[in-house]
């Protein structure tokens, strides 16, 4: 496939997707160049809580869970990003269509790096409502989980999890409202093929983990040994030691 890309990008040069950059890519079958693709804002592994990876001000040297998920801890077992949502991250994350093989290269690299994926059992997309799936034609979350599980060699299961409740935009709302919002929004209607698995859940941005969440709940009342969740990008909220 690679020898493919080549030749194709040899016809059809590509130039690098990232706003700004007029150069061709120099990554066969990828429409990152190199250069772009090394100075994206990487959510490193540093100090973070060891739950909802919150990014720490100060450095640590133990597990340390934030006063968030101390006060309200989250249905999963932990999460984490490849990416953190600045610079030229935002415009990327919306081309999922067709930057999907770049933006996959990310994710694996995140999850083959933060998550003892050997584990994983399932790869589980972030679902849409029907509705929004028809507005949009296309869920970027499973895109994503899809290609991934591919890469890892697990299976991709897009219908165990169903979105129930057609909700207001998350991106509206704010602090209790969104979790009010999203309450028995989600459901599992294959309870089997996921009980006893260690279940990845994939989306695309993760804000405040509200929707991973909630969509964690129902998975692990379905009898998921354990939720992890892996996103491309993450909001930047920082929290102190």
């Amino acid at each position: 496939m690679r020898v493919l890309d080549r030749l194709a990008d040899l016809v059809w040069p590509r130039v690098c997707a990232v706003e700004g950059c007029s150069r061709a890519s120099d990554r066969a079958g990828r429409h990152l160049c190199s250069r772009c693709f090394a100075t994206l804002p990487f959510h490193e592994a540093g100090s973070a809580c060891s739950v909802c990876g919150t990014p720490i001000a100060a450095t640590v040297h133990h597990a340390f869970v934030c006063e968030t998920c101390q006060e309200k801890p989250p249905h999963y077992a932990c999460a984490r990003s490849a990416l953190l949502y600045e610079g030229p991250v935002g415009p990327l994350v919306h081309r999922a269509t067709w930057l999907c093989e770049d933006l996959v290269d990310l994710l694996e690299g995140a999850v083959r790096a933060k998550f003892a994926f050997p584990e994983i059992d399932v790869v589980v997309p972030v679902p849409l409502h029907p509705n929004r799936l028809r507005e949009r034609g296309y869920n970027q979350s499973a895109l994503l989980a899809q290609a991934l599980a591919q890469r890892l060699n697990r299976r991709f299961d897009d219908a165990s999890l169903i979105r129930t409740l057609d909700t207001e935009h998350q991106a509206r709302l704010s602090g209790d409202a969104r979790q009010n919002n999203l309450r028995n929004a989600f459901s599992v209607v294959r309870p089997p093929w996921v009980r006893g698995r260690t279940v990845l859940l994939v989306d695309d941005v993760m804000t405040t983990g509200t929707t991973l969440s909630q969509c964690a709940a129902p998975l692990v009342k379905a009898g998921a040994a354990r939720v992890w969740c892996a996103t491309l990008a993450r909001a930047v909220r920082r929290s102190d030691a």
